[in-house]
């Protein structure tokens, strides 16, 4: 086997680690937020002071009297410490990937760029605390996991595109504007997600399809988009019931919106597309679809229960990525993948003689 073969089965691994380790760090991020644990630790990146959470009765005796002001609360220390812990992992894994892709010559400019989100994304988790919840902050570091993990499976699409051959879609390239709309209407709904869970608007209506009566009356398009700035702490939210209202009924309607423009762009899709693994795409973002469709509204009608909360959060993010693989492969061209046995069998001449 050569070398370079075994280059791009250790690097193959090294992001397949990657990739587990961000979709640990988004489930274990949203647990975090569900749980009201993001002030667990009031400062960054250790603590009350100390690489680990406060875990016995002598060590909280002990930052108590470091941090007099402070209300303890060790299971929610160890919730946001777990989550640092594993960010960190994932952030040792992504460094190793950058430095192979220097040595090994590939896949560079995918890198840097994983490396630099990975650097925005320690740098938001520090301002997540040190600004107390600030939503705009917890949003924007809910958005840059989902995006960590979708840059890194599209290194992994592209892995695995380099020794594999594709196949063309040219009739679903004339697609790519319309995906390209869908994937900004997705964009726009996990932000909203995120924006409706930094502001605890989650359980403010209560009814479904959309809320309480006369909300009509109460709901402000101006509040949704309003940044609660100037207050010593976020946690808990700071938003009038109003504005609160008015952000999660924005949420339900781009749930709609989304729901009817992918399913739209999904059955157009099927109805051109060639490749058994383009088709295999469509089917998986359709089930997800489903699956994120189900879970929204169980939140509601189970009143936010935490496991169900989290799976909201996951399978987002796995939206996300699925709808940038399937882009990626709207843009795919055909590429000639030659084994190497063939590559070194003789070849033959009109007279006979081998080359």
């Amino acid at each position: 086997m050569s070398s370079v073969v075994v280059e791009n089965i250790a690097f193959r691994r090294l992001v397949n680690v990657a990739i587990v380790l961000a979709l640990i760090v988004i489930g274990l991020g949203a647990y975090t937020r569900l749980t009201d644990a993001g002030l667990g630790c009031p400062d960054w990146p250790g603590c009350y002071g100390k690489l680990t959470a406060p875990l016995h009765d002598e060590h909280i005796a002990e930052i108590q009297q470091e941090f007099p002001q402070a209300v303890i609360e060790p299971h929610k220390a160890h919730n946001e410490m777990a989550h640092r812990y594993v960010a960190g992992l994932l952030g040792l894994v992504v460094l190793v990937m950058f430095i192979a892709s220097l040595l090994i010559k590939r896949w560079r400019g995918l890198c840097s760029l994983i490396a630099s989100l990975v650097v925005l994304q320690a740098l938001l988790g520090m301002w997540t605390v040190t600004l107390n919840l600030i939503p705009l902050v917890v949003m924007a570091h809910l958005l840059g996991g989902f995006f960590l993990l979708s840059l890194l499976m599209l290194l992994r699409v592209e892995i695995y595109c380099r020794s594999h051959l594709l196949m063309p879609e040219p009739a679903l390239r004339k697609m790519l504007p319309f995906a390209y709309c869908v994937l900004l209407i997705l964009l726009a709904q996990i932000a909203l997600g995120g924006w409706t869970s930094a502001n605890y608007a989650a359980m403010v209506c209560t009814q479904f399809p959309l809320c309480e009566a006369g909300w009509q009356s109460r709901f402000s398009l101006e509040s949704i988009f309003h940044l609660p700035l100037g207050h010593d702490t976020y946690e808990y939210g700071v938003l009038p019931y109003e504005a609160r209202m008015s952000i999660h009924i924005s949420h339900r309607i781009g749930a709609l919106i989304t729901l009817v423009s992918l399913f739209s762009l999904l059955m157009t899709s099927w109805r051109y597309a060639v490749s058994g693994a383009v088709r295999r795409i469509i089917l998986l973002l359709g089930f997800v679809l489903v699956i994120q469709v189900t879970l929204g509204i169980l939140n509601v009608y189970l009143h936010l229960p935490l496991f169900n909360a989290v799976a909201h959060n996951l399978v987002a993010a796995n939206l996300l990525m699925l709808m940038l693989v399937f882009i990626q492969q709207l843009h795919t061209r055909t590429k000639q993948v030659i084994p190497a046995a063939k590559s070194l069998a003789p070849v033959r001449v009109n007279n006979g003689t081998q080359l």
